[in-house]
């Protein structure tokens, strides 16, 4: 229901965020909520976490995608650039399971989500401080 209600109010949020906020909130949300897997043993808040994230990466979904075609907006190769993006996301999804099932396989569930978020920080960190240059460069534009 969560994520029904983010993506329906999808054009209202992404019009009180920038792309860099938007990307800055997005990331350290997530990140600290991998984290707290990483430390707690606790079965309703590792349930409530799971639920947190998923309700927000399919309901802020609309935002993302809102702030892509903005950037794509005078390309004629919308539709291969979203597919390509989409591609991109399944194969670091793909990737992440596969490491994070190894993690978890080879030492422990909590150690797993900790490497996981220590990961998603050093990956995302630096892509969201490139992200935050280009913004303030105008690279974007109005997005």
């Amino acid at each position: 229901m969560f994520a029904s209600l983010l993506l329906a109010y999808s054009g209202k949020i992404k019009s009180h965020f920038t792309l860099a906020s938007f990307y800055g909130m997005y990331v350290t949300f997530c990140a600290v909520l991998i984290l707290i897997l990483g430390v707690t043993d606790i079965v309703w808040i590792v349930v409530l976490i799971f639920i947190t994230l998923n309700a927000i990466q399919w309901g802020l979904s609309g935002v993302d995608e809102g702030f892509q075609l903005g950037i794509i907006k005078s390309s004629k190769f919308k539709a291969t650039l979203l597919s390509v993006s989409s591609q991109v996301k399944l194969l670091f999804q793909g990737i992440s399971s596969f490491g994070l099932g190894l993690a978890i396989e080879k030492f422990s569930y909590q150690y797993g989500f900790l490497l996981l978020g220590i990961v998603f920080l050093l990956v995302l960190g630096p892509l969201y401080l490139y992200i935050l240059k280009r913004s303030k460069e105008g690279a974007y534009g109005n997005v």
